[in-house]
C-alpha cells in the first residue's frame, strides 16, 4: 500500500439517512475536518490520501464485501492502527450484537457509539482518536529516524577500515570469563581475521586462545568500564590495538570491540628494541662493533641529554641534513626543529624522562641548505636517567610518495569527472546533429536554387549562417567529448602556426604583440590539421580576452620527452605547443574548472565556455594532453602536447572548390530512421540526379533488396533502432557484392564501422555530400 499521509481529517461512511450530514456538522462546529465518502470503494481511495480516523455506520458495512478494506488495513505500516468509530443502533454493542464481533475482527481498532448520541460524546471520541493517531504519526517519525540512524550505522559499519565486532561474553559457574560468541562483525574484521565469525564461539576457531583476552573483555562486560589494550596472541602470532566497551543491557554482558592489526608496527618496534638492547650490551663488551654500526647506519643516531644538548651524533646526520658534527654539538637540538614541531617534540621527550619508556614521534629538522626534512624518531632513555639515545629515519621519500599518490588520486577523480561530462556532452551533440541535418540541408538547397526575392534570399543566408554556427558549436561539444571525426596525419606544426599568424594577429588586435618561437628540426606531430588550427585560434581568443589592456601572446613550439607519467601524459616523445599570455591569470579554483564545458569567466553573451573544453578533448583524442599553468596577475600558459607522428601520412592537398553534381545517374537506397533527416537527404540526392528509394529502418531496406530492389548506391544512417548502418552494409554486401555504400552518422563514432567504408558526419551541405559520394564511387 501507499505510505500513509499525515492527516487529521475524519472520513465518514454513512450512505443512508442523515448520519453523515449530522456527524459532519457536529465535527465542523468543533473545527474538525471531515470528508464524506459515498461508498466503501471511495473510502478506501480516500484512505490512501491520509486520514486520522473513520466514522462508519453499522448498516454501511453490514452487507458489504469488506475484502478491499480488510486488505488496506492489513497493509498498514507497522506503526499505523487506524481508529474506527462504528455507529450502531441502540443495543448494538459488542456484548449484545454478535455481528459486531465480525466488524471488530475486520476493523481492528474500533470504538462503538450507539445512536442517538450527543454531539459532545461524538466530539470527545473523535478528539481522542485524533490524539491517538497523532501518537501513531509521532511513532512513525521516530521509526523513520531510527531507520535512518540504522542506515548510517550500517554504512559506517560496512566501510570503516578498522575491525569491529560485537561479542557476548560467556562465564563459567564460578563467574570466570571462559569464552565469547561473535554476534556480528564488519568486513574489515573478516578481512583481518580471515574467517566469518558471526554466530561462532572463539574457542571453536582458536581453541588455545589466551586467557588474558577473556579476562580483559570479561572485566569490561561486568564493570562497564571501557578498556584500551595493545596486546598480542602467541597462538595467532598477531598483535592488535584494541578498544572495547560494554553496550546494551548490562545483564546481557555484551561488548563492542574496535581493533587494528598492529603486527607489522609491533614487530618493527620489537626489532628496534632488540637493536637498542644489543647496542647497549655492545657498549661495554664490543665497542668496535658499536662504532661500526654507528658510523655506517643510514639512520641518524644521537646521544643527548634532557637539557637540550647532544653529546654524540652519527655520520648519517651529515649525509641526511648536511650539518657538521661541530655544528650539531655546539647548538641545542631544539634550534634545528621546525617552530611548529618544537613544543610537541620537547613535550614527548620530557614525558619519556618521567616514564622511562621509549617513545616515537615525527618532526621536521632543518637542513644545512635551508630546507626541512621529515624525520621519524625512536627515542629511548639511558639507564643513568640523564641521557637518551635517538634514532632518526629520513621520511622525505615516503612523504613525497604520499603526496604523489594524493596527486594521482586527485587526477583520477578529475579524469573520471571529465569522462562522465564528456559522455553526457557527446550524447547531446549527437541529438543536435540529427536536428541540424535537415535544417542545414534544406537551407542549403534553397540557397543553391536561388529561390525567392532578394530579401528572402538574405533571410535564407542568415538562417544558414546561424545553422553553421550551431554546427561549429556541436563540433566543439564533440571535441570535448572526444567523439569528433579526426583526419589524423603527420603535421608540421611550425609551418601550420606560421600560416595562421596573420589570422591570429588580426584576432588579437593592435594592442597585443604576437611572438612565435619554434625550435629547429622539430619532428612532425600526430594531429588533425583543421582541428589543430581551430584549437590554436580558441587559445588565442582566450588569451586576448585575458589581456583587455594589451600585452604579449607567445606561441612556443618545442620537442619534449616524458620519461615518467605526469599530468595526464604517458611516456613518449611529444611536440609541445605553448600559448602564453601576460594577462590577468587564473586562481586555483578557476584553473581547476577551466576545461569544464560551458564554464566561463566572461560576461553573459561573450563566450560559450567551450574553447578550452574543445582543446582538452582534442588533445585527449589524439593521445596527448592539455596542461594549464597560471598565476593571478602574471598570466597563463596553456600547453597542447601532441605525440610525435613519424609513421603517419602527411597532409594531402585537396581542392577547396565545392563539388557540384547534377548529372548523377542510378538508384540510391536511402536509409534513416529520422524522417526529417531522410527527407532533406533525399532532396539533395534527387537534386544530384539520382532516383531515391527511402527506407525508415535497416530491416525495411534489407527486405526491399530481398524483394528484388537492386540499388546502385547505399546511403545509410549508422545508429538506428534495431539493425545499425554498419550491419546493413555488411548484410547487403552478402546479397549484392560490391554495392557502394556511404554511412552517415551524427555521433562521429567509428565503433562497429569497417574503416574501409566511407563516412560522412551530420550535419552536411549538399556539396559535402556530393564530395563524399565521389569518394564512394571512385
Amino acid at each position: 500500500m501507499k505510505r500513509s499521509t499525515v492527516s487529521e481529517r475524519a472520513l465518514v461512511l454513512a450512505p443512508r439517512g442523515r448520519d453523515a450530514a449530522l456527524a459532519s456538522a457536529m465535527l465542523a462546529e468543533a473545527h474538525l475536518e471531515t470528508t464524506v465518502c459515498p461508498s466503501l470503494s471511495h473510502l478506501v481511495a480516500e484512505l490512501d490520501r491520509g486520514a486520522a480516523l473513520v466514522i462508519v455506520t453499522e448498516e454501511a458495512i453490514a452487507t458489504s464485501n469488506l475484502s478491499v478494506l480488510s486488505e488496506w488495513l492489513g497493509g498498514q505500516e507497522e506503526w499505523s492502527d487506524l481508529p474506527f468509530i462504528l455507529l450502531t443502533s441502540r443495543g448494538g454493542g459488542l456484548e449484545r450484537n454478535p455481528a459486531a464481533a465480525r466488524h471488530l475482527e475486520v476493523l481492528g481498532n474500533v470504538t462503538f457509539l450507539e445512536r442517538p448520541f450527543h454531539p459532545t460524546t461524538l466530539i470527545s471520541i473523535v478528539r481522542s482518536a485524533v490524539r491517538a493517531r497523532r501518537r501513531q504519526y509521532d511513532a512513525r517519525a521516530r521509526l523513520v529516524a531510527l531507520q535512518d540512524s540504522e542506515a548510517r550505522y550500517r554504512t559506517l559499519f560496512e566501510n570503516i577500515e578498522v575491525g569491529f565486532c560485537i561479542i557476548d561474553m560467556i562465564f563459567d559457574d564460578a563467574g570466570r570469563p571462559v569464552d565469547y560468541r561473535f554476534i556480528e562483525a564488519n568486513p574489515a574484521f573478516e578481512q583481518q581475521a580471515g574467517f566469518q565469525p558471526a554466530g561462532r564461539r572463539v574457542r571453536e576457531v582458536v581453541p588455545d586462545h589466551e586467557q588474558h583476552w577473556f579476562d580483559f573483555y570479561g572485566k569490561i562486560a561486568t564493570t562497564g568500564v571501557p578498556g584500551r589494550l595493545e596486546e598480542g596472541s602467541a597462538t595467532l602470532n598477531r598483535w592488535w590495538d584494541v578498544h572495547a566497551f560494554r553496550i546494551g543491557n548490562p545483564a546481557s554482558r555484551r561488548v563492542a570491540v574496535l581493533f587494528n592489526d598492529i603486527t607489522a608496527r609491533r614487530n618493527a618496534e620489537l626489532r628496534l628494541q632488540d637493536m637498542n638492547e644489543t647496542l647497549e650490551e655492545q657498549v661495554a663488551a664490543r665497542s668496535a662493533e658499536r662504532d661500526r654500526l654507528w658510523n655506517l647506519s643510514q639512520d641518524m643516531l644521537a646521544r643527548a641529554d634532557y637539557s637540550g644538548m647532544m653529546s654524540a651524533v652519527s655520520p648519517a646526520w651529515n649525509w641526511v641534513l648536511g650539518w657538521s658534527t661541530e655544528e650539531l654539538l655546539s647548538r641545542g637540538y631544539a634550534t634545528f626543529m621546525h617552530p611548529d614541531d618544537e613544543k610537541p617534540t620537547l613535550t614527548a621527550i620530557e614525558a619519556m624522562s618521567h616514564t622511562g619508556q621509549p617513545t616515537r614521534f615525527e618532526n621536521r629538522i632543518a637542513t644545512r641548505d635551508g630546507d626541512w626534512k621529515w624525520i621519524e624518531w625512536t627515542v629511548a632513555p639511558e639507564p643513568d636517567g640523564a641521557n637518551f639515545i635517538a634514532v632518526g629515519r629520513d621520511l622525505s621519500l615516503a612523504k613525497a610518495r604520499e603526496a604523489e599518490l594524493e596527486t594521482a588520486q586527485e587526477a583520477l577523480r578529475q579524469s573520471q569527472k571529465m569522462e562522465a561530462m564528456g559522455s553526457l556532452t557527446g550524447g547531446v551533440a549527437h541529438d543536435f546533429n540529427n536536428l541540424l541535418t535537415p535544417i542545414v540541408g534544406s537551407l542549403d538547397l534553397l540557397n543553391r536554387k536561388g529561390l525567392g526575392s532578394e530579401r528572402e534570399r538574405r533571410l535564407i543566408d542568415g538562417a544558414l549562417q546561424s545553422a553553421e554556427r550551431a554546427r561549429t558549436l556541436v563540433q566543439r561539444l564533440l571535441a570535448f567529448a572526444r567523439r569528433q571525426p579526426l583526419q589524423t596525419i603527420a603535421v608540421d606544426v611550425p609551418q601550420l602556426v606560421d600560416g595562421m599568424l596573420d589570422l591570429i594577429g588580426s584576432t588579437l588586435g593592435p594592442t597585443i604583440a604576437l611572438q612565435l618561437q619554434a625550435a629547429s628540426d622539430l619532428p612532425l606531430a600526430k594531429a588533425d590539421a583543421n582541428q589543430l588550427e581551430m584549437a590554436l585560434l580558441n587559445l588565442a581568443v582566450n588569451a586576448r580576452d585575458a589581456m583587455p589592456d594589451g600585452g604579449t601572446l607567445t606561441i612556443k613550439v618545442t620537442r619534449e620527452s616524458v620519461r615518467e607519467p605526469r599530468r595526464g601524459l604517458s611516456r613518449g616523445h611529444y611536440v609541445r605547443i605553448s600559448v602564453s599570455d601576460t594577462g590577468v591569470g587564473m586562481d586555483e579554483q578557476t584553473r581547476a574548472r577551466a576545461v569544464e564545458p560551458f564554464f566561463s569567466t566572461k560576461g553573459i553573451g561573450k563566450g560559450t565556455g567551450l574553447g578550452l573544453s574543445m582543446v582538452h578533448g582534442l588533445a585527449a583524442q589524439l593521445g596527448g594532453a592539455l596542461t594549464i599553468d597560471s598565476e593571478v596577475g602574471k598570466g597563463t600558459a596553456v600547453a597542447l602536447w601532441l605525440r610525435v607522428g613519424h609513421d603517419l601520412p602527411e597532409a594531402e592537398q585537396r581542392s577547396a572548390q565545392p563539388v557540384e553534381r547534377r548529372d548523377a545517374q542510378g538508384m540510391v537506397l536511402l536509409v534513416d530512421d529520422e524522417d526529417l533527416v531522410r527527407m532533406s537527404t533525399a532532396h539533395m540526392l534527387s537534386d544530384f540526379g539520382y532516383d531515391v528509394v527511402e527506407a525508415a529502418s535497416g530491416e525495411t531496406a534489407l527486405q526491399m533488396v530481398r524483394d528484388g530492389l537492386v540499388p546502385d548506391l547505399l546511403v545509410t544512417d549508422h545508429l538506428m533502432a534495431g539493425m545499425t548502418g554498419a550491419q546493413l552494409v555488411t548484410t547487403l554486401n552478402g546479397l549484392q557484392p560490391g554495392l557502394p555504400a556511404l554511412i552517415v552518422s551524427g555521433y562521429a563514432e567509428a565503433e562497429g564501422i569497417d574503416p574501409a567504408v566511407p563516412r560522412i558526419t551530420k550535419p552536411f551541405r549538399s556539396s559535402e555530400l556530393a564530395e563524399a559520394l565521389l569518394d564512394v564511387l571512385k
